[in-house]
């Protein structure tokens, strides 16, 4: 059995009420579910740590090539894919075929299966605003090609607000709002619902990520 562990940036957030352990191993779990769609457990120990801000990218290289270990890096490109090579530059000399990107961001790995953002809402409990319109209908991500979606974090923010609310009682009084999205929250929770071979499919760099443990 290989050993492969997966450092990827996340559970970083400027609001402390959402920074758990809680959700630490929530976003352990649900990116494990996914990458174990294609990395069987019977061929592969695999262990998936976040690392938090992408600031760390470069400390994080350092340690793998201290301990030797047999890892690899997932971080958001947060740009364009031209400037997938200009990022990379930045790691030099450390070995940078074990950085692998989401792009722009993990976000745009969501929007790709609107789907699983309808059953997202129903896990938690949301209320479907707008019944009559299909999400991927909306403007924002309409015939657009994910990868040249700017800020698809802000995209699903915006998204969940329009078609879902929460339902929150204060005083004795119910309230609706409008859902707002949580990246150390709901990110690793819409993660664990996708399906990975429609990712491999959408996005080069999930499948060369796999492809590069495999070999």
């Amino acid at each position: 059995m290989v050993n492969i562990t997966i450092y990827i940036e996340g559970v970083q957030s400027e609001n402390t009420a959402v920074l758990t352990v809680d959700n630490t191993v929530i976003f352990r779990e649900n990116f494990h579910k996914l990458f174990s769609q294609k990395l069987s457990s019977a061929e592969f120990n695999l262990i998936i740590k976040p690392f938090g801000s992408i600031t760390k990218t470069r400390k994080t290289l350092e340690h793998i090539e201290e301990q030797g270990t047999n890892a690899v890096l997932l971080i958001d490109l947060d740009a364009p894919n031209e400037k997938r090579d200009e990022r990379l530059e930045r790691y030099n000399p450390f070995d940078t075929t074990k950085i692998f990107f989401m792009i722009q961001e993990m976000e745009a790995w969501i929007l790709s299966q609107v789907d699983k953002i309808e059953e997202f809402g129903k896990n938690e409990g949301l209320i479907r605003k707008r019944n009559n319109e299909e999400i991927n209908n909306n403007p924002l991500i309409k015939n657009k090609h994910l990868e040249e979606i700017n800020k698809p974090s802000g995209k699903l923010d915006t998204i969940l607000r329009q078609y879902f609310d929460v339902v929150k009682i204060r005083k004795g009084k119910e309230r609706k709002s409008g859902k707002r999205y949580l990246k150390a929250k709901d990110g690793p929770k819409l993660i664990g619902l996708l399906e990975l071979q429609i990712l491999m499919q959408y996005f080069d760099e999930a499948k060369r990520l796999i492809d590069y443990i495999r070999k």
